[in-house]
């Protein structure tokens, strides 16, 4: 409430939101026309406009756009009628202040402003740049000396052209700021509050003494119309009487041409809020403003009570006025309003660190919006580029998957109060384009695919639907898949040339091509090794059935490499920037056709491509690769080859010539392959360099001499030789004094003898050492042996008690060499050919235990590889995923079919085998959830009714709604259609049951001459006992010219006249004593029409009390002797709410009309109808049910004996109209449906195939209380 800080200083509350529009103004000097009068037609007020540095710390670059918009709400109000000044507003200028001005005391701060407002206004009238009213703009708090802070404005009554006081303080609170301005020029043009100080009421108008002006259709009171006239009649209001240039007046446009909905729900709740996505049917849409408050809830809004801006856009081509949703006559535009761009935004951060992300600014077509027919803004309203493109470690598939796993702790809820956990992963090669952007992920192991969010992080990579030109980046932004070029640039179409140069015209490098068709059996051989910097690599094998190729770069292989073909791959993944595709074609037998590989490069390091072949070339050409391949490299003159690394001889050194010891080896220098010989800039070394080798000491042997003379000249004899262990050191041999290994054989073989008595004794057997050096371990155990001829014989010819134990001794204990060792990893694969990482190392055994030593020690030995094969025996079968096919849903849950085929991995290649190899119960499910995106609408399912019938075979039912985010009530099924409707009606069957005489129906006839009805009450309440048949189909009770039947039945709980159905063809209709409303339906055949006529009547007009015949003629006076003939067979005849004695009496009968052939019409309260037939093909047949009034219509289809394809799909439906509420609904295909009235007349209208087959649709129907 508005109180005076002193005798006439005034200040206002407001928290109500208006709006107008913003134009452009430029004031330029000319002659002023000076006028005279106590009132003009049309007074002009000049203003400057002072923006506080506040304002434009929230605004930023729409802070302009933002007080023009604030001006035209008040010119606008400044302009009513009901003011009576026809003010015109002219901004003269525009000052936004970099310091603040105001001080804490409103008071002083206003009489300051003032006084700086005159420093800087020119005190000429004539001086373009005067201007008669300084307004000053802040966000800064307005605090009254008691510690009020609801001020929202400050002015001097009556302050306008004053020297002193020409000057106004206004808070910016939002859209109200434009009302705030009006009100506060209002009091410097000498208004006084609503209430103080004169009669009109303190709320309800602009100067309201309450600050509750919240109305969108804001007069000014005549109190203020009187204190405007006092001020001009006084001449205090001469400075708004002379006539500036007309083009710095604020053009009449509406301010929600330039703040949509969404802007002003960011203005009201912050810079996140949205328009609401659904509306309260009970709220007018102008006369609320609903937003979204939390980005991340779609499923409740806040409303603020306040209007949305004039010209905010409410349905298409209709616009907010004054809070109503009119049409373009009603806005009575001047002008049509062509779009116009908003200031661009600042460029945003930087959405990634490395890898890529991307920046952009954005811009609006509200500067003005295009309205009353209008042009759109032409051009983008976004520019992006990329930023940090250094390269991450991690890949850019690496970056995406990242993202997907963030989401594994959100549930999934497959069904109802049921949570879900998944591991999920990049859905690349599943999902493409702008549905990938979507946060589209795939959960691992389950082979589904669904949107874990709204949208990936701007800059990452996407699999655009068609190939991106050389050099251009696929990336995500604001949920789309975006080109960039190579520029960096958002669609610049800027792209590489084949030399890889952004932008260039291919003139910096030269074509390498050749082919190749060599190799070795069975071994892998490198045909080209591609330079960094090669670009457009393009390599085909057209005979890939015995060969196939390899990729290696450094010492790792990325295709093939393991004896076997590799499947298409893409390296390091799809979705980063400099790849390498393979891709394996097929032949229609499944059959290798062609092996492809394409690099676009620039490479950043050497990669050798290599050939591998199954058989030699003695099997013949078709064992033979046929490969052709070409390249780019840039010139020698080009940048990138000044920037190449330069070519340099090769040195080697051969193995030593010795396996232990000293040897000698050979240093030779050759040229490289992987450059030109002039590329190399020393000459080579001229001749061969041999050099001494020394390797580890060789081992000791054993060093024998030759046999002596027999020890016998007959029988047998032994003959010996000598035995030394010596070592080699370098030519000298040396010998060893210690056992090393097992002695040869000291005896020679036994020579012939004379036989004498036989000897048997233990002989020691040896076995050989368990290693060749570092202490090993032998094997002695005894046998028995002849003694003489030392050969061995059974056991027992030896004394058992003097055999030695068994046992181990030591040997070889000379040191071994280091040697290369490894430890081996997880095997790739469990079966079918896998590979496994060893960490290799030199090390040697000391004592038992491993040594680790420099890698140089074991430089003399081959270097084994750091990959090794493994489990290369074949996999057992296995299930596997073969395809998924789309969503059945485009949002929401859904479900996805899956084709799962078994499959065994031979030798690498993959084959479908037959379902029985694989396990049954371990099978995935080919039915899986799907959720591309969550539906805004979607259907809500009630639970099922009760069975129909208490026993036999009936029908279920249940309720399916559209419901929208916050589940406020059911909406149109039409925003739900991108869904299938769950089926509202199933079949059920209770126990058998008979029936018997009692179950059949009954009829009440009622034959009075006249019908008078006495109710005070209206109402119907049917139970299943009051609803009964009548007589067949088109049929109706024979009548007698004697008398006047009324046939009706057995409906309603009460037996007067009101809710009635009558259908006798004449009859007499008292309600002269029906003191309540009171509706009467009378029915005959299509072959008629009703004509009635009143007799008597008497309503009271000005008590709303009428009779109404159908829709089209209603009555309050002079209703004695009227006469009406309907037009169809149906007639309603309702009358209102009269007292005792009034009410009308009218007679009807029938007369023959023409009548469709076809056309079929119900009266009965229940029954069952087929679908009517024709051979007219100009027509259409049609069911008309016609129940009591207050009473309901439910149709329950039974059969639909049609099928639907592609050529009568579309043609071929039924058509229900519900004619009280003027409601059709349209049903296709062979789903049967229920379908209830809100009125007591329906029509069945058939289409297509059904006009033709009878017996095609079946239905029952049967009337219900409301």
């Amino acid at each position: 409430m508005g109180s005076p800080l002193d005798e006439k200083l005034f200040h206002h509350t407001s928290s109500q939101h208006e709006t107008v529009s913003s134009p452009d103004s430029s004031p330029d000097a000319s002659a002023r026309l000076r006028r005279s009068a106590v009132l003009p037609d049309i007074t002009h007020l000049e203003l400057l406009v002072v923006v506080g540095p506040d304002v434009q710390q929230v605004h930023k670059q729409d802070t302009e756009r933002y007080i023009l918009t604030n001006l035209n709400i008040a010119s606008e109000l400044l302009r009513d009628m009901t003011l009576g000044a026809n003010m015109r507003v002219h901004l003269v200028r525009m000052i936004i202040l970099s310091e603040p001005e105001l001080s804490p005391n409103i008071t002083s701060s206003l009489r300051s402003l003032c006084d700086w407002g005159r420093r800087i206004n020119p005190s000429n009238d004539t001086d373009p740049l005067h201007a008669d009213l300084l307004l000053y703009i802040t966000r800064y708090d307005l605090v009254l000396p008691d510690g009020n802070k609801q001020v929202r404005g400050v002015a001097q009554l009556g302050g306008a052209c004053s020297s002193e006081w020409s000057c106004v303080i206004t808070e910016d609170t939002g859209f109200d700021l434009g009302i705030t301005i009006a009100h506060e020029i209002g009091h410097s043009l000498g208004i006084n509050h609503d209430g103080v100080g004169n009669t009109c009421s303190r709320s309800g108008f602009m100067m309201a003494s309450d600050g509750g002006y919240n109305s969108v259709d804001l007069t000014w009171s005549p109190c203020s119309r009187q204190q405007m006239l006092t001020f001009f009649s006084e001449g205090k209001a001469e400075c708004v009487k002379d006539l500036p240039v007309m083009q710095g007046s604020l053009q009449d446009w509406k301010p929600g041409l330039y703040y949509g909905v969404d802007d002003q729900c960011r203005i009201a709740f912050g810079s996140t809020a949205r328009a609401c996505s659904f509306t309260n049917p009970d709220l007018p849409v102008c006369r609320v403003l609903s937003c979204h408050v939390n980005p991340h809830d779609d499923s409740s809004c806040k409303r603020l009570l306040v209007p949305l801006l004039d010209g905010t856009e409410c349905a298409p081509k209709r616009w907010c006025l004054k809070g109503r949703c009119v049409s373009t006559d009603e806005l009575s535009p001047s002008v049509v309003v062509h779009g116009s761009w908003s200031s661009w935004s600042e460029f945003t951060p930087c959405s990634r660190t490395c890898g890529g992300g991307v920046t952009h600014r954005t811009r609006q077509c509200n500067n003005p919006r295009p309205a009353f027919g209008g042009s759109d803004c032409e051009g983008p309203d976004i520019e992006a580029q990329l930023c940090h493109q250094r390269p991450c470690v991690r890949t850019q598939l690496d970056f995406m998957a990242e993202q997907c796993s963030q989401t594994d702790l959100h549930p999934l809820h497959l069904q109802l109060h049921t949570a879900s956990f998944y591991t999920w992963i990049p859905a690349v090669g599943f999902a493409r384009g702008d549905e990938q952007c979507r946060y589209m992920c795939q959960s691992q192991g389950e082979n589904f695919i669904v949107s874990r969010g709204s949208q990936f992080v701007d800059g990452t990579r996407c699999e655009s639907d068609s190939p991106p030109p050389f050099g251009t980046t696929a990336a995500c932004l604001r949920g789309k898949c975006q080109f960039f070029g190579c520029d960096g640039l958002l669609h610049s179409g800027t792209v590489r040339d084949v030399c890889g140069v952004c932008g260039g015209d291919g003139s910096s490098c030269s074509l390498t091509s050749d082919s190749y068709s060599g190799g070795q059996a069975r071994e892998y051989t490198t045909f080209l090794s591609l330079p960094v910097n090669a670009t457009q690599v393009h390599i085909v094998n057209r005979a890939p059935l015995f060969t196939h190729m390899a990729v290696m770069v450094g010492d790792r292989y990325i295709v093939s490499g393991m004896s076997s073909m590799s499947l298409n791959m893409t390296h390091p993944s799809p979705l980063d920037d400099n790849r390498l595709v393979y891709h394996l074609h097929l032949t229609p037998d499944l059959l290798p056709e062609m092996e492809e590989l394409l690099l676009p490069g620039p490479l950043q390091e050497e990669i050798s491509i290599q050939v591998y072949r199954k058989y030699g070339k003695e099997y013949g050409e078709k064992t033979n690769p046929n490969i052709s391949y070409q390249f780019y490299l840039p010139t020698r003159d080009s940048d990138w080859a000044i920037r190449a690394p330069r070519g340099k001889w090769i040195v080697f050194t051969t193995p030593c010539s010795v396996s232990c010891g000293l040897g000698e080896e050979i240093t030779i220098t050759s040229q490289s392959e992987k450059h030109k010989k002039h590329n190399c800039e020393t000459p080579p070394p001229s001749t061969p360099l041999h050099t001494a080798c020394q390797l580890s000491p060789c081992p000791p042997r054993w060093d024998t001499g030759s046999f002596g003379p027999c020890s016998a000249s007959c029988g047998g004899g032994e003959r010996v030789r000598p035995v030394r262990c010596v070592q080699k050191h370098g030519a000298e041999v040396v010998k060893v004094y210690r056992d090393y290994t097992v002695l040869p054989m000291l005896k020679s073989g036994l020579m012939p003898r004379s036989k004498i008595a036989s000897v048997h004794v233990w002989s020691p057997v040896i076995s050989q050492c368990s290693k060749t050096c570092g202490n090993g371990t032998l094997q002695v155990w005894f046998s028995c042996v002849d003694h003489q001829t030392r050969l061995g014989v059974p056991d027992f010819h030896c004394d058992a008690s003097t055999k030695p134990s068994p046992h181990p001794e030591t040997c070889s204990t000379t040191p071994c060499p280091p040697m290369w060792r490894n430890k081996q990893g997880v095997c790739s694969l469990t079966c079918g050919g896998g590979v496994a990482n060893r960490v290799l190392y030199c090390a040697r055994e000391r004592e038992g235990v491993e040594e680790v030593v420099e890698d140089s020690e074991c430089s003399d030995f081959p270097k084994p590889t750091a990959v090794v094969s493994c489990n290369s025996h074949s996999c057992p079968a296995r299930w596997k995923v073969m395809g998924t096919s789309p969503c059945s849903v485009s949002c929401d849950l859904g479900i996805a079919q899956r084709t799962v085929s078994c499959v065994q991995s031979v030798h690498g290649k993959e084959s479908v085998v037959l379902d029985s190899n694989c396990h049954a119960d371990v099978k995935p499910a080919t039915t899986v959830p799907c959720l591309v995106q969550v539906c805004t609408f979607r259907w809500e399912v009630k639970p099922w009714s009760q069975c129909s019938v208490p026993c036999g075979y009936g029908i279920q039912s249940r309720a399916v709604s559209c419901m929208g985010p916050s589940k406020p009530e059911p909406l149109s099924p039409l925003l739900c259609m991108h869904i299938p409707k769950p089926i509202t009606i199933q079949g059920c069957y209770m126990s058998s049951c008979t029936r018997t005489a009692d179950d059949a129906p009954r009829t009440t006839t009622v034959t009075p001459t006249e019908v008078k009805a006495n109710l005070t009450e209206e109402g119907c309440h049917l139970s299943p006992a009051q609803i009964h048949k009548e007589p067949p189909v088109g049929k109706l009770p024979p009548s007698s010219t004697q008398t006047k039947t009324l046939y009706h039945y057995n409906t309603c709980s009460f037996p007067g006249i009101c809710g009635q159905l009558l259908l006798e063809e004449s009859g007499i209709v008292d309600l002269t004593n029906v003191t309540g409303r009171c509706t009467v339906s009378i029915g005959r055949p299509l072959d008629e029409v009703i004509h009635i006529t009143v007799g008597s009547g008497s309503l009271n007009c000005r008590e709303s009390k009428f009779n109404q015949t159908s829709k089209n003629s209603r009555k309050c006076e002079q209703v004695a002797g009227s006469e009406l003939t309907t037009r169809t067979n149906v007639l309603l005849v309702r009358q209102n709410l009269l007292t005792p004695g009034n009410g009308v009496l009218f007679t009807y009968n029938s007369h023959k009309n023409t009548k469709k052939n076809c056309d079929t019409q119900l009266f009965s309260s229940n029954g069952v109808f087929e679908n009517p037939t024709t051979s007219d093909t100009n027509h259409t047949c049609r069911v008309l049910i016609n129940a009591p009034p207050l009473v309901k219509i439910r149709i329950q289809a039974l059969h639909i004996g049609l099928v639907f394809n592609s050529t009568n799909s579309q043609s071929t439906y039924i058509m229900i109209r519900d004619i009280d509420v003027l409601k059709t609904n349209v049903f296709k295909g062979q789903q049967l449906f229920l379908w209830r009235s809100s009125g007591n007349m329906a029509e069945i209208e058939f289409h297509g195939d059904y006009l033709h087959s009878k017996g095609s649709f079946k239905a029952e129907y049967s009337f219900t209380r409301l």
